[in-house]
C-alpha cells in the first residue's frame, strides 16, 4: 500500500470516529431542541468539531513526507469530483429534508445552518479520503517500483 493510500485510510478512520462521536453526543444530549437551548451542548459540539479538525490536520501534518508519483497526482486531481458530488448530495438531502419538515412553518429554525455547515465540512473530509481510496482501487495495484516513487 502506497503512502497516499495509507494516509487516506488514516483520514477515513479519523473521519468515521469523528462523525460517530458527534452523532452519538448530539442524539444522547437531546438533539436539535437541546442544541438550540443549551449553550453547554453547543460548546461541546464545537469542541468535538474542532477536535476532529485538529486530529485530521495533525494526521496530515505527520504524514506530509509522503512521496508522490504521476499516479498519485492523477488520483488526487480526481478526488475533488467525488468531494463535490458528496457535498452536493448532502446539501440536497438537507434542503429536501428541512423543506419538507418545516414547509408549513415557512422557515427553518436558525440552528440548522450551523448543523448544515458542520455536516458539510465532515462530508467533504470523508469524501476526500473515500475519493483517494476509490482512485487507488480503480487504477489497480502499483508495482514495487511505482510504490517506491
Amino acid at each position: 500500500m502506497v503512502s497516499q493510500q495509507k494516509r487516506a485510510w488514516y483520514g477515513l478512520v479519523i473521519g468515521v470516529i469523528w462523525t460517530i462521536s458527534i452523532v452519538v453526543v448530539f442524539i444522547t444530549k437531546g438533539g436539535v431542541t437541546t442544541y438550540t437551548e443549551d449553550s453547554g451542548m453547543r460548546l461541546l459540539m464545537a469542541g468535538l468539531f474542532l477536535g476532529g479538525i485538529i486530529a485530521y490536520s495533525l494526521m496530515w501534518f505527520l504524514t506530509r513526507g509522503a512521496t508522490m508519483d504521476k499516479r498519485d497526482r492523477l488520483i488526487l486531481s480526481r478526488t475533488p469530483k467525488i468531494q463535490l458530488l458528496a457535498v452536493m448530495l448532502s446539501l440536497a438531502a438537507w434542503a429536501i429534508g428541512l423543506g419538507e419538515a418545516y414547509w408549513d412553518e415557512g422557515q427553518i429554525p436558525v440552528i440548522f445552518p450551523y448543523l448544515i455547515l458542520l455536516s458539510t465540512v465532515i462530508v467533504n473530509i470523508l469524501a476526500l479520503n473515500v475519493g483517494v481510496l476509490i482512485g487507488y482501487w480503480s487504477t489497480g495495484r502499483p508495482t514495487e517500483n511505482e510504490s517506491k516513487g
